[in-house]
């Protein structure tokens, strides 16, 4: 059996990520950005509208509660983009392309990347997708992969903590992972809108149950005018 390729893992870093996301063709007029907390007053400050998370947990503790309870692991859902992660550690890469992917009739471009990737993967399987992306986007991902304000760990580190993605198709809340079998459909999106839906899921499903632990949550919205360019 071929040894698994293994990637070095992403900095939940919002300036790494969107250069990341343009990079693939991402329009410059959007960004991710850092949610300092999910009270009313942090969520107020997240750009509008806000099409796009991307959630950080503890890996093993939250897998492990996962497991014991026989959470359901998703289906395939026409509309909604997938794909499985058969990379190590390029779970934070997966939550970008997942993100980007469903929302590319807003965020994306004309060209590049992405506009190709969807056209080459549409009506494959989310096991034919994984198998794609890690030479399509090997270089990009050893580009950048090493920026941010930590040192960048070795490729094959245990790294113990697992990137996710939400998005909202066709009015319904989706959680995205590549180790998962297909979208994970959370219910559908209130008139409140995408944000609160977003926090209602994670604080339910990741947060109550591990108050202690760390967690993060990253959107993607419009670029704001005192952000620096990328």
């Amino acid at each position: 059996m071929a040894e698994r390729e293994n990637w070095v893992g992403l900095e939940s870093n919002p300036a790494v990520m969107t250069e990341y996301a343009q990079k693939l063709g991402v329009s410059e007029r959007w960004a991710f950005a850092d949610c300092w907390g999910l009270d009313t007053e942090a969520l107020s400050h997240v750009p509008q509208p806000c099409v796009g998370c991307i959630f950080l947990y503890p890996f093993s503790q939250v897998e492990a509660r996962k497991r014991a309870l026989g959470t359901r692991r998703g289906c395939e859902v026409p509309g909604v983009w997938h794909m499985r992660q058969l990379v190590g550690n390029a779970c934070g890469a997966v939550a970008i392309t997942h993100t980007v992917m469903n929302t590319l009739d807003r965020v994306g471009t004309d060209a590049g990347f992405l506009k190709e990737f969807a056209l080459s993967t549409k009506g494959q399987s989310a096991h034919e997708r994984g198998k794609q992306f890690a030479p399509a986007l090997r270089q990009v991902h050893s580009e950048l992969a090493g920026q941010g304000q930590t040192a960048a760990p070795k490729p094959n580190a245990d790294l113990d903590f697992h990137f996710v993605s939400l998005v909202e198709v066709q009015g319904r809340l989706y959680e995205l992972d590549g180790n998962n079998d297909g979208p994970l459909d959370c219910g559908p999106v209130p008139p409140k809108g995408f944000l609160p839906a977003v926090v209602a899921h994670v604080k339910e499903a990741y947060i109550e149950p591990f108050p202690d632990s760390h967690f993060s949550l990253i959107t993607l919205g419009p670029k704001q005018a005192d952000e620096p360019p990328s």
